[in-house]
Order: C-alpha cells, then structure tokens, then sequence
C-alpha cells in the first residue's frame, strides 16, 4: 500500500504563507487607504516564522522592484542582523495596475513563493479611492500567474 503522505502537492500555499502575504496586504491597502507610499514593500520568514520587512522607495518602482528581487537573492542563507535564519518564504508586493477589459486599473501586485514549490506565484488585489481613508474600495485577491522562484 502506498505511503498517501507523499501526495501532499507541491505547489499548495502553506498556512504559514498564506498568513504573511494576508499580512503584507493588509498593510499595504491599510497604507494605501491612509494615502501613503510604500514603493515595494518586501516581506521574507524562515521556517520557524521569524521575519524580515523591508520598504524599497529611494528609486524609481523598476529599481526598487530589482531590489527587492535581488535582497532575496542574496540574502537566500539568512538575515543575520535580524535573526532570521535561511529564508522559507517571501512575499514582494507594489502599487501598480493591472488592464482587464482594455481598460488599467489600479491594482497592489504580490509575488510569493515557500521553499518545495515547484515556481512562485503571484495575484493582484484591485482597488480604488486611495488617500481616503474610509471611502477607500478593494477587491478579493485575484490569481495573476506564475513566476520563478527567487531561492
């Protein structure tokens, strides 16, 4: 009889990612909401859950976007100052826009990804009204494609 452990899918989101881009996006519509700029916002765990945040916003989004992409990279073994060990998971998210029905909308897009996932993902979350605090409007997170992984 076969071991049914070993047909857990490879590509399923883990709880624990799923709470950190939760997280990641709550701040960031929370930020958006209050009418500030966060640039990309990069969110990174090991696996006993400590983590590293960090805002990239000293250049412009392509730049901050590589950087971000490149922190991950090259901090791939751990964040020594912070007390995170080798990295598990991350998640990197920015203000942007998405076009759906020939028309852009703005959109906050996010890229995760968990160490034994066979690529990374990433969803965009629609939204509107930015800087008005309570009159501020998002949508449910949409499934945006596929991405390779950064570890």
């Amino acid at each position: 009889m076969a071991d049914e452990s070993n047909n857990v899918q490879q590509d399923e989101v883990s709880p624990e990612l799923d709470a950190m881009v939760c997280d990641l996006l709550d701040d960031y519509l929370n930020a958006l909401a209050d009418g500030e700029d966060l640039g990309v916002l990069l969110v990174a765990e090991d696996a006993n859950a400590n983590r590293y945040q960090a805002c990239f916003t000293e250049d412009g989004p392509e730049a901050c976007l590589e950087g971000a992409q490149h922190f991950i990279e090259s901090n791939a073994l751990g964040i020594q100052s912070d007390h995170v060990g080798p990295l598990d998971r991350y998640a990197i998210a920015y203000a942007g826009g998405v076009e759906l029905d020939c028309e852009f909308q703005d959109a906050i897009i996010v890229s995760f990804y968990q160490r034994g996932m066979t690529m990374g993902y990433s969803a965009y979350v629609l939204y509107s009204g930015a800087g008005t605090g309570e009159n501020f409007m998002w949508c449910d997170p949409e499934p945006a494609g596929e991405e390779p992984s950064l570890l």
